[in-house]
Protein backbone atom coordinates (compact mmCIF):
# COMPACT_ATOMS: atom_id res chain seq x y z
CA UNK A 1 0.00 0.00 0.00
CA UNK A 2 2.90 2.50 0.76
CA UNK A 3 4.86 1.73 -2.06
CA UNK A 4 1.78 1.82 -4.59
CA UNK A 5 1.11 5.43 -2.62
CA UNK A 6 4.45 6.67 -2.86
CA UNK A 7 4.94 5.99 -6.54
CA UNK A 8 1.81 7.40 -7.46
CA UNK A 9 2.75 10.27 -5.61
CA UNK A 10 5.94 10.80 -6.64
CA UNK A 11 4.80 10.69 -10.23
CA UNK A 12 2.56 14.25 -9.22
CA UNK A 13 4.83 15.86 -6.99
CA UNK A 14 8.72 14.36 -8.15
CA UNK A 15 9.73 17.61 -9.79
CA UNK A 16 9.09 19.84 -7.41
CA UNK A 17 10.07 17.83 -4.28
CA UNK A 18 13.61 17.32 -6.38
CA UNK A 19 14.30 21.10 -6.25
CA UNK A 20 14.32 20.30 -2.31
CA UNK A 21 15.98 17.25 -2.19
CA UNK A 22 18.89 17.85 -0.52
CA UNK A 23 17.24 19.06 2.73
CA UNK A 24 15.49 15.34 3.01
CA UNK A 25 19.36 13.58 2.69
CA UNK A 26 19.12 12.55 5.94
CA UNK A 27 15.72 11.06 5.94
CA UNK A 28 17.17 8.65 2.98
CA UNK A 29 19.09 7.07 5.54
CA UNK A 30 16.38 6.48 7.93
CA UNK A 31 14.30 4.78 5.45
CA UNK A 32 16.90 2.61 4.69
CA UNK A 33 17.77 1.53 8.07
CA UNK A 34 13.30 1.57 8.74
CA UNK A 35 13.42 -1.25 5.63
CA UNK A 36 11.41 0.77 3.48
CA UNK A 37 12.87 0.20 0.28
CA UNK A 38 11.91 3.61 -1.11
CA UNK A 39 13.96 6.69 -2.73
CA UNK A 40 13.43 9.19 -0.53
CA UNK A 41 11.72 11.29 -3.20
CA UNK A 42 9.01 9.11 -3.73
CA UNK A 43 8.40 9.01 0.40
CA UNK A 44 8.39 13.08 0.37
CA UNK A 45 6.33 13.12 -2.19
CA UNK A 46 3.89 11.02 -0.99
CA UNK A 47 4.30 12.87 2.64
CA UNK A 48 3.34 16.00 0.66
CA UNK A 49 0.11 14.66 -0.95
CA UNK A 50 -1.11 13.09 2.57
CA UNK A 51 -0.97 16.28 3.50
CA UNK A 52 -2.32 17.99 1.29
CA UNK A 53 -5.73 15.57 1.46
CA UNK A 54 -5.30 16.19 5.40
CA UNK A 55 -5.14 20.00 4.71
CA UNK A 56 -8.55 20.26 2.74
CA UNK A 57 -10.25 17.31 4.34
CA UNK A 58 -9.98 19.37 7.78
CA UNK A 59 -10.63 22.65 6.33
CA UNK A 60 -13.89 21.42 4.37
CA UNK A 61 -15.06 19.69 7.65
CA UNK A 62 -14.16 22.81 9.47
CA UNK A 63 -15.48 25.57 7.50
CA UNK A 64 -19.03 23.39 7.53
CA UNK A 65 -19.28 22.61 10.99
CA UNK A 66 -18.26 26.53 11.83
CA UNK A 67 -20.47 28.31 9.77
CA UNK A 68 -23.49 26.23 10.80
CA UNK A 69 -22.80 27.11 14.17
CA UNK A 70 -21.61 30.68 13.73
CA UNK A 71 -23.10 32.03 10.66
CA UNK A 72 -20.07 33.70 10.15
CA UNK A 73 -18.81 33.27 6.61
CA UNK A 74 -15.04 35.49 7.18
CA UNK A 75 -14.69 33.36 10.53
CA UNK A 76 -15.43 29.91 9.40
CA UNK A 77 -12.50 30.72 6.43
CA UNK A 78 -9.88 31.91 8.42
CA UNK A 79 -10.99 29.15 11.15
CA UNK A 80 -10.39 26.30 8.72
CA UNK A 81 -7.70 27.65 6.96
CA UNK A 82 -6.03 27.71 10.41
CA UNK A 83 -7.00 23.97 11.41
CA UNK A 84 -6.34 23.07 8.30
CA UNK A 85 -2.82 24.16 8.45
CA UNK A 86 -2.59 22.38 11.42
CA UNK A 87 -3.68 19.18 10.65
CA UNK A 88 -1.41 19.27 7.86
CA UNK A 89 1.61 20.28 9.75
CA UNK A 90 0.67 17.42 12.11
CA UNK A 91 0.20 14.63 9.26
CA UNK A 92 3.56 15.78 8.12
CA UNK A 93 5.21 15.55 11.24
CA UNK A 94 3.53 11.84 11.42
CA UNK A 95 4.47 10.55 8.56
CA UNK A 96 8.16 12.21 8.58
CA UNK A 97 8.67 10.38 11.74
CA UNK A 98 7.46 7.24 11.10
CA UNK A 99 10.62 5.70 9.36
CA UNK A 100 12.29 6.47 12.43
CA UNK A 101 9.99 4.53 14.43
CA UNK A 102 9.92 1.70 12.47
CA UNK A 103 14.30 1.61 12.74
CA UNK A 104 14.15 2.22 16.57
CA UNK A 105 11.55 -0.79 16.76
CA UNK A 106 14.09 -3.15 14.17
CA UNK A 107 17.10 -1.97 16.27
CA UNK A 108 15.32 -2.60 19.51
CA UNK A 109 14.25 -6.39 18.37
CA UNK A 110 17.54 -6.85 16.83
CA UNK A 111 19.73 -5.86 20.06
CA UNK A 112 17.10 -7.92 22.01
CA UNK A 113 17.03 -11.15 20.25
CA UNK A 114 21.08 -10.93 18.65
CA UNK A 115 22.67 -12.82 21.88
CA UNK A 116 20.27 -15.43 21.57
CA UNK A 117 20.50 -15.88 17.32
CA UNK A 118 24.32 -15.93 17.66
CA UNK A 119 23.87 -18.38 20.00
CA UNK A 120 22.18 -20.78 17.74
CA UNK A 121 24.38 -19.93 15.36
CA UNK A 122 27.58 -20.95 16.86
CA UNK A 123 25.56 -24.47 17.44
CA UNK A 124 24.71 -24.68 13.98
CA UNK A 125 29.05 -23.84 12.89
CA UNK A 126 30.29 -25.97 15.57
CA UNK A 127 28.08 -28.92 13.87
CA UNK A 128 29.92 -28.46 10.47
CA UNK A 129 27.10 -25.67 8.57
CA UNK A 130 28.37 -23.80 6.65
CA UNK A 131 28.19 -20.05 6.78
CA UNK A 132 25.81 -19.33 3.65
CA UNK A 133 23.17 -22.59 4.95
CA UNK A 134 23.71 -20.91 8.24
CA UNK A 135 21.80 -17.61 7.22
CA UNK A 136 19.27 -19.50 5.18
CA UNK A 137 18.27 -21.25 8.35
CA UNK A 138 18.13 -18.06 10.19
CA UNK A 139 16.00 -16.60 7.81
CA UNK A 140 13.46 -19.60 7.96
CA UNK A 141 13.26 -19.01 11.23
CA UNK A 142 12.24 -15.26 11.31
CA UNK A 143 9.59 -16.18 8.93
CA UNK A 144 8.28 -18.85 11.52
CA UNK A 145 9.35 -15.82 14.25
CA UNK A 146 11.45 -18.47 16.31
CA UNK A 147 14.43 -15.47 16.11
CA UNK A 148 14.33 -11.95 16.02
CA UNK A 149 16.77 -10.07 13.83
CA UNK A 150 14.15 -7.59 12.38
CA UNK A 151 13.86 -9.28 9.14
CA UNK A 152 17.52 -8.56 8.48
CA UNK A 153 18.68 -12.52 8.25
CA UNK A 154 16.22 -12.80 5.60
CA UNK A 155 17.32 -9.58 3.87
CA UNK A 156 20.44 -11.63 3.78
CA UNK A 157 19.99 -14.67 2.23
CA UNK A 158 17.18 -12.42 -0.48
CA UNK A 159 20.40 -10.78 -1.20
CA UNK A 160 22.70 -14.01 -1.91
CA UNK A 161 19.99 -16.08 -3.69
CA UNK A 162 17.83 -13.79 -5.68
CA UNK A 163 20.37 -10.69 -6.32
CA UNK A 164 23.12 -13.37 -6.86
CA UNK A 165 25.58 -11.11 -4.50
CA UNK A 166 28.10 -13.58 -2.88
CA UNK A 167 27.88 -13.64 1.32
CA UNK A 168 30.27 -10.99 2.21
CA UNK A 169 28.83 -8.76 0.06
CA UNK A 170 25.65 -9.51 1.29
CA UNK A 171 26.91 -9.26 4.86
CA UNK A 172 28.76 -5.98 4.16
CA UNK A 173 25.26 -4.12 2.83
CA UNK A 174 23.31 -5.30 5.86
CA UNK A 175 26.28 -3.59 8.27
CA UNK A 176 26.46 -0.44 6.18
CA UNK A 177 23.07 -0.12 6.58
CA UNK A 178 23.68 0.20 10.41
CA UNK A 179 20.38 -0.66 11.62
CA UNK A 180 21.84 -1.60 14.64
CA UNK A 181 25.54 -0.84 15.71
CA UNK A 182 25.94 -4.17 17.79
CA UNK A 183 24.60 -6.45 14.84
CA UNK A 184 27.08 -4.29 12.03
CA UNK A 185 29.75 -5.01 14.35
CA UNK A 186 29.02 -8.77 14.51
CA UNK A 187 28.38 -8.37 10.40
CA UNK A 188 31.85 -6.99 10.53
CA UNK A 189 33.63 -9.33 12.70
CA UNK A 190 31.87 -12.55 10.65
CA UNK A 191 33.18 -10.52 7.28
CA UNK A 192 36.78 -10.52 9.32
CA UNK A 193 36.76 -13.87 10.48
CA UNK A 194 35.73 -16.06 7.39
CA UNK A 195 37.94 -13.92 5.11
CA UNK A 196 40.85 -14.20 7.05
CA UNK A 197 40.16 -17.46 7.33
CA UNK A 198 39.64 -17.99 11.06
CA UNK A 199 37.20 -20.31 13.64
CA UNK A 200 33.44 -18.49 13.01
CA UNK A 201 32.36 -21.16 15.61
CA UNK A 202 35.09 -19.51 18.12
CA UNK A 203 33.94 -16.05 17.39
CA UNK A 204 30.02 -16.37 17.67
CA UNK A 205 30.40 -18.36 20.61
CA UNK A 206 32.71 -15.53 22.01
CA UNK A 207 30.35 -12.54 20.88
CA UNK A 208 26.92 -14.24 22.17
CA UNK A 209 28.77 -14.82 25.74
CA UNK A 210 29.56 -10.88 25.63
CA UNK A 211 26.22 -10.17 24.57
CA UNK A 212 24.86 -11.75 27.25
CA UNK A 213 26.98 -9.89 29.92
CA UNK A 214 26.39 -6.76 28.35
CA UNK A 215 22.43 -8.04 28.65
CA UNK A 216 22.66 -8.82 32.33
CA UNK A 217 24.59 -5.92 32.83
CA UNK A 218 21.83 -3.69 31.17
CA UNK A 219 18.96 -5.59 33.02
CA UNK A 220 20.76 -4.80 36.30
CA UNK A 221 21.09 -0.91 35.66
CA UNK A 222 17.04 -1.38 34.67
CA UNK A 223 16.04 -2.95 37.85
CA UNK A 224 18.26 -0.80 39.81
CA UNK A 225 16.21 2.25 38.08
CA UNK A 226 12.99 0.16 38.78
CA UNK A 227 14.09 0.08 42.48
CA UNK A 228 14.52 3.87 42.57
CA UNK A 229 11.16 4.74 41.01
CA UNK A 230 9.06 2.53 43.20
CA UNK A 231 10.59 4.63 46.30
CA UNK A 232 9.77 7.81 44.50
CA UNK A 233 6.21 6.89 43.74
CA UNK A 234 5.66 5.50 47.06
CA UNK A 235 6.69 9.00 48.81
CA UNK A 236 5.56 10.84 46.82
CA UNK A 237 2.56 9.48 45.20
CA UNK A 238 1.03 7.71 47.70
CA UNK A 239 2.07 8.90 51.20
CA UNK A 240 2.22 12.51 50.07
CA UNK A 241 -1.51 12.71 48.27
CA UNK A 242 -3.02 10.87 51.67
CA UNK A 243 -1.00 12.81 53.90
CA UNK A 244 -2.40 16.11 51.68
CA UNK A 245 -6.23 14.59 52.05
CA UNK A 246 -6.05 14.12 55.66
CA UNK A 247 -4.70 17.65 55.99
CA UNK A 248 -7.57 19.13 53.87
CA UNK A 249 -10.55 17.39 55.08
CA UNK A 250 -9.31 18.78 58.86
CA UNK A 251 -8.88 22.04 57.18
CA UNK A 252 -12.45 21.75 55.65
CA UNK A 253 -14.35 20.42 58.93
CA UNK A 254 -12.78 23.38 61.62
CA UNK A 255 -13.45 26.04 59.04
CA UNK A 256 -9.87 26.96 57.38
CA UNK A 257 -9.31 29.47 55.23
CA UNK A 258 -8.86 29.03 51.48
CA UNK A 259 -5.75 27.96 49.92
CA UNK A 260 -5.00 30.34 47.01
CA UNK A 261 -8.76 31.39 46.37
CA UNK A 262 -9.77 27.48 46.50
CA UNK A 263 -11.68 25.98 49.75
CA UNK A 264 -9.74 22.77 50.86
CA UNK A 265 -13.02 20.71 50.15
CA UNK A 266 -12.88 21.46 46.73
CA UNK A 267 -9.04 20.50 46.26
CA UNK A 268 -9.69 17.10 47.22
CA UNK A 269 -11.35 15.69 44.69
CA UNK A 270 -9.07 17.21 42.34
CA UNK A 271 -6.61 15.58 44.79
CA UNK A 272 -7.99 12.03 44.35
CA UNK A 273 -9.18 12.59 40.41
CA UNK A 274 -6.00 14.62 38.82
CA UNK A 275 -2.89 14.59 40.53
CA UNK A 276 -2.76 10.81 41.46
CA UNK A 277 -3.78 9.32 38.43
CA UNK A 278 -1.68 12.20 36.12
CA UNK A 279 1.39 11.29 38.05
CA UNK A 280 0.42 7.47 37.94
CA UNK A 281 0.50 7.89 34.24
CA UNK A 282 3.68 10.14 34.06
CA UNK A 283 5.01 7.63 35.90
CA UNK A 284 3.71 4.83 33.74
CA UNK A 285 4.95 6.31 30.57
CA UNK A 286 8.36 7.22 32.13
CA UNK A 287 9.48 3.40 32.96
CA UNK A 288 7.66 2.69 29.22
CA UNK A 289 10.50 5.08 27.87
CA UNK A 290 13.72 3.34 29.59
CA UNK A 291 12.37 -0.23 29.37
CA UNK A 292 13.87 -2.57 27.23
CA UNK A 293 11.59 -3.66 24.44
Amino acid sequence: MILELAIFSQRLFGKHVKRINSRFQSLQEVLDRAGLMLPVEAYVSMIVMVALIAFFGVALNVFVLSYVLAHNLIFSVVLSIGIGIAGSMIVFAIFYLYPSTVAGKKRRMIDEGLPFTLSFMSILSSAGVPPKRIFKMIALLEQEQEVGLGGEGKTIYRDMEVLGEDMISALRSVARRNISPLFSGVLEGVISTVKGGGALTGYLEEESRSLMRLRRSIMKEFIDTLVMVSEIYMAVLVAFPLIMIVMLVVMSSIGGGDIGGTSPATLVPLIIYGLVPGAGVAVILMIDSISQK
